[in-house]
């Protein structure tokens, strides 16, 4: 990977604190390019600053298994203290990280308790959005997985999808069949909406159907109440 001026844009020098910029190198991933390789020493923690980073395993009917996704953030924070990559990570589509050395980082975590706290915040963060995918992957139902990531994970009812259908299928526990019929029903049902990249709730209340006019006020005009038959006269008994 070629390493790259360090440059950070505007929107994410509030996110990442000024110590801890100064250690980055910036680098360039082409689409399908490895970050780092499952099993390998870690040398480096990574922050994805554009494009999409996946971490993923092979299953033993070598089927890529996506175990996280990641469009801005940390990469391998879990491995800052572990002696090997725990997977694969590789570049979704065309991206740029910033690399921490990993001894630095450590050494500067242990100085700089505000940065500590900082960093457990952001793990704390990405571990209630680790929940939220367990939660997601016990769901019955394609349709009942795909509300949840868009209440869940989307902004203001709208969800920006990945690169490809086929991959945010991986990462549902779905088939691509299977999403795609899915979002058809949703669609088709009014619940969501689908606008290029863009999955957002369908907010547009569904008007109420009309209850159909009992048989008796048929022949009345409408507007008006049927008249009331008065009652019977008592009969007389003798």
């Amino acid at each position: 990977m070629p390493e790259l001026p360090l440059s950070i844009p505007h929107g994410l020098a509030a996110d990442l604190p000024e110590k801890l910029r100064a250690l980055g190198v910036r680098a360039e991933l082409r689409a399908g390019e490895s970050l780092f390789l499952g099993g390998t020493e870690p040398t480096r923690v990574y922050w994805v600053e554009s494009g999409e980073i996946v971490l993923q395993r092979l299953s033993r009917q070598g089927q890529a298994l996506i175990l996280q996704r990641v469009r801005e953030g940390f990469v391998a924070e879990a491995s800052l203290q572990a002696s090997r990559y725990h997977c694969d990570a590789l570049a979704a589509r065309p991206s740029v990280v910033l690399g921490f050395a990993r001894a630095r980082l450590l050494r500067v975590l242990e100085e700089t308790p505000g940065l500590a706290l900082w960093w457990a915040a952001r793990l704390a963060g990405q571990l209630r959005a680790a929940r939220l995918r367990c939660e997601r992957l016990s769901l019955k139902g394609a349709e009942a997985r795909i509300v949840h990531a868009v209440e869940t994970e989307g902004v203001d009812g709208v969800l920006v999808l990945p690169s490809t259908r086929r991959a945010w299928a991986a990462e549902l526990g779905l088939t691509p069949e299977a999403l795609y019929r899915a979002l058809a029903r949703l669609q088709r049902d009014g619940v969501l909406a689908l606008r290029g990249a863009e999955l957002r709730c369908d907010t547009t209340p569904t008007p109420a159907p009309l209850r159909p006019r009992p048989p008796e006020c048929a022949s009345e005009p409408a507007g008006r109440s049927p008249r009331a038959t008065p009652p019977a006269p008592p009969r007389r008994i003798r």
